[in-house]
């Protein structure tokens, strides 16, 4: 019994230490002039999970066949880390989003009040934004400035109605007024979801799925297609 007892209370412990974990993500993008950079790690169970996407290219072909990401990924549990993989974005590629995305409105209960609910339990702990330009012409990039701080704010303003911001974004705009463009910006940002409540979101995802009939078949159907048309872009 006293055996029992203890395995019971050590799988209390562990789920309890799950529960109260949380699942941190840092992201931090990189602009400046022609090349572009992105890096996400996700962190969860204190570390012991661990993801790393790196996107070092992404390349404009032209409007008609969009653009080339190429996307590097490691993980310390996964067997595939390592790989690298490419994929195309174009109109017909949003067009088909916009499609999924419809698909899955309409196999989900109130999915929207859901990922507003989720959403609203994302914490940013850190967001600078910073960007520095140059049009050539220091009227123009008066002007500009203007622009891009509205911009920025309403963005961020738009964001903290939907996240929880625990400190106060860092939002900078650095007109440069020499005779060359310039245009360079940087996105840092730390972001923090509980696993607990994150667990809890997913039972409740797959509640409001169960609720419409024939939703679990079409997110499965739809997860395959997608997994299907993974399109490999040579370098």
């Amino acid at each position: 019994m006293w055996i029992t007892l203890a395995i019971i209370a050590v799988i209390l412990l562990l789920i309890a230490a799950t529960a109260l974990s949380s699942i941190n993500c840092k992201i931090h993008f990189n602009k400046e002039g022609r090349d572009e950079k992105a890096l996400v790690d996700i962190h969860m169970l204190y570390g012991m999970v661990q993801f790393h996407y790196e996107m070092p290219k992404i390349v404009l072909e032209d409007m008609r066949r969009g653009f080339i990401l190429k996307l590097e990924n490691s993980s310390n549990v996964s067997q595939k880390s390592g790989n690298t993989s490419y994929a195309r974005i174009n109109k017909p590629k949003a067009q088909l989003w916009a499609h999924d995305i419809r698909i899955l409105l309409r196999s989900t209960v109130a999915l929207k009040k859901w990922l507003k609910h989720t959403f609203s339990h994302v914490r940013i702990h850190e967001l600078n934004w910073s960007t520095s330009f140059s049009t050539g012409e220091a009227e123009w990039t008066a002007i500009a400035t203007g622009v891009i701080w509205s911009l920025k704010t309403t963005l961020v303003g738009w964001l903290s109605f939907r996240v929880r911001m625990k400190n106060t974004p860092q939002l900078f705009v650095n007109p440069e007024f020499g005779d060359e463009l310039l245009f360079l910006t940087e996105i840092y940002c730390v972001f923090r979801l509980s696993l607990g409540y994150a667990m809890y979101a997913a039972f409740i995802l797959v509640y409001r799925i169960l609720k419409v009939e024939g939703g679990v078949k079409r997110w499965i159907r739809l997860y395959r297609q997608m997994k299907g048309k993974g399109q490999k872009v040579p370098s």
